[in-house]
């Protein structure tokens, strides 16, 4: 989500927590470098934020070029009576069985909520929450519930569910299930929400793991399952989108699971990862349609005011708060916006993604790793992309747009790998190596119906450009492999490597086909990188 702003928020919390939560639109968009050019966004955004707050830091990421992220935890198998881990699969792929419902819950409805009478049922809501201990689920039976502001679960492990309720935002300003303690956890929703235009903080998402008035509290064991975030009114209609912000959003987690959802018509990311979230899993969800990317991880150095020499003084600091890492993403359908990325990760380090489909990337890559300066991220290390497919990037219009939005393309290629620099950043050698894009393993992906290149790799590499009006080049980009590829009905380049390899910068290519045909490459060589992906625990 990405683009110049003047919107700011006027709720009542700190200009302090303002300031952080404006990262959950800071990503997205799809330019980058030398393709990076003034775009019309379907409604302003404003730059993230970091370095802000207080409280606990995430445990850091691996040192700099080294290792395979550590601190994470380790792989616990999963439960019994889940399904079987399958060949090409990481062992927590597989979903946890369902919680059995305790018996000493509290009903929102013996609180004075009614359901489908078209009152604002907050204040039972509310009430219900205040009377919640520490771990106690709140039932909400089957029903339609307004709420006229963000329903916060603020008390330690407490759950909402629902048997059958759909739960309406009614505030365009503050419409977000928060959850805000740890191991607050919300079930079996459909969310819809009145929407007027592209929004940017968390309570303005539809469900979001956030820390609230201290924004850099770790959140632990969140989990966000089996929702719909849909569509909140007629196709078409102001009322027709999930969500004016992102549909589902992670700031700050670590051991959060994200799963079985659906995502449809959020106006930002479909579902956002993003402030040093780490050892969490995004599993079977589905998303259509959204106004930028289907899948984001991001993570933030600061802005773009930021100059080279405060970037590097901080960088160890900030990458181990802020770098998000230990992600798998895994078994998702996506498919459908109008603007953004497919699944990407712009900043952040041992990532797995595997056995997703990702389909109608009308804007932009299909799958996208990426160092960016329109909003200044940190590089990317150790990602295996596995067994996913990529379809239809860039060769139509999409199915639904907002009103007023102009539509155009990036040229990314079906899956796009670049860093960019500035070029004061370019001198110091700690920032070559941190904001580098490299060791990344694809293996067995079919990307097919591509207007562009299949495989870019490189855009801006031995060019000088300009980017948020600071002089610009391409960073280091390398120790890449693609293993098995299958490219088929590719418009541009099979694959097209615009960064010189060297020895410590190769491109591997192997076992590879375009339309059938074995393919090679004469730019293929050296040999494979060192990446293992997501180290993360199964819960």
């Amino acid at each position: 989500m990405r683009g110049k702003s003047t919107h700011h928020s006027v709720l009542s919390l700190s200009t302090l927590v303002v300031a952080v939560a404006m990262a959950v639109s800071a990503c997205g968009g799809g330019g980058g470098g030398a393709d990076e050019v003034a775009v019309d966004t379907p409604a302003p955004t404003v730059p993230p934020v970091t370095g802000i707050g207080s409280g606990s830091a995430t445990t850091p990421p691996p040192a700099n070029g080294t290792g395979t992220g550590t601190g994470s935890g380790t792989i616990v198998p999963p439960a019994a009576g889940t399904p079987p881990v399958v060949a090409g699969q990481h062992v927590c792929a597989a979903l946890p069985a369902m919680p059995t419902k305790p018996a000493n819950v509290l009903k929102v409805t013996d609180f004075g909520a009614r359901g489908d009478d078209g009152n604002d049922d907050m204040p039972a809501i509310q009430a219900a929450l205040n009377a919640a201990q520490p771990g106690q689920w709140i039932v909400f039976p089957a029903g339609r519930y307004i709420h006229s502001k963000s329903i916060k679960v603020t008390k330690p492990g407490v759950v909402l569910w629902s048997e059958g309720a759909t739960l309406h935002g009614s505030n365009v300003a503050d419409q977000a299930v928060w959850l805000e303690a740890d191991g607050a956890s919300v079930y079996n929703f459909t969310m819809t929400a009145v929407t007027d235009k592209r929004r940017t903080t968390p309570w303005e998402s539809r469900i979001s793991i956030f820390g609230g008035t201290n924004p850099r509290k770790l959140l632990k064991n969140n989990v966000i399952r089996n929702n719909r975030v849909i569509n909140g009114g007629e196709r078409g209609t102001s009322l027709a989108n999930a969500s004016g912000s992102a549909g589902i959003f992670v700031y700050n987690a670590t051991q959060f699971l994200v799963a079985e959802n659906t995502v449809q018509r959020s106006l930002a990311d479909a579902i956002h990862i993003t402030a040093g979230s780490y050892n969490g899993r995004v599993l079977k969800n589905t998303v259509k349609e959204p106004g930028d990317d289907l899948i984001a991880m991001v993570s933030y150095i600061g802005d773009p005011s930021m100059d080279a020499s405060r970037v590097n003084s901080e960088f160890d600091s900030r990458r181990a708060r802020d770098l998000v890492h230990d992600v798998l993403v895994a078994n998702n359908d996506v498919s459908g916006n109008y603007w953004g990325r497919g699944i990407t990760v712009v900043g952040g380090e041992s990532i797995t993604i595997e056995n997703n489909k990702i389909a109608k990337t009308y804007h932009s890559a299909g799958m996208y790793f990426a160092r960016e300066l329109s909003y200044l991220t940190f590089g990317v290390r150790d990602v295996l992309a596995r067994n996913n497919t990529i379809s239809d990037v860039q060769n139509s219009a999409p199915a639904y747009t907002p009103v007023g939005f102009n539509f155009r393309t990036t040229g990314h290629g079906g899956v796009e790998i670049y860093s960019h620099m500035f070029a004061d950043e370019a001198t110091y050698p700690k920032l070559q190596d941190g904001l580098a894009v490299e060791r990344i393993r694809l293996e067995n992906n079919t990307i097919s119906r591509v207007k562009t290149d299949g495989v870019r790799i490189g855009n801006g590499s031995g060019r000088n450009f300009t980017s948020s009006g600071r002089a610009a080049t391409g960073g280091r980009v390398g120790q890449i492999a693609l293993v098995n590829t299958r490219l088929q009905d590719v418009n541009g380049q099979t694959m097209n490597i615009l960064s010189q390899p060297t020895a410590q910068k190769n491109v591997l290519i192997t076992g590879s086909t375009d339309d059938g045909a074995p393919y090679s490459n004469p730019l293929s060589s050296g040999g494979e990188p060192n990446v293992t992906g997501a180290e993360v625990t199964c819960q």
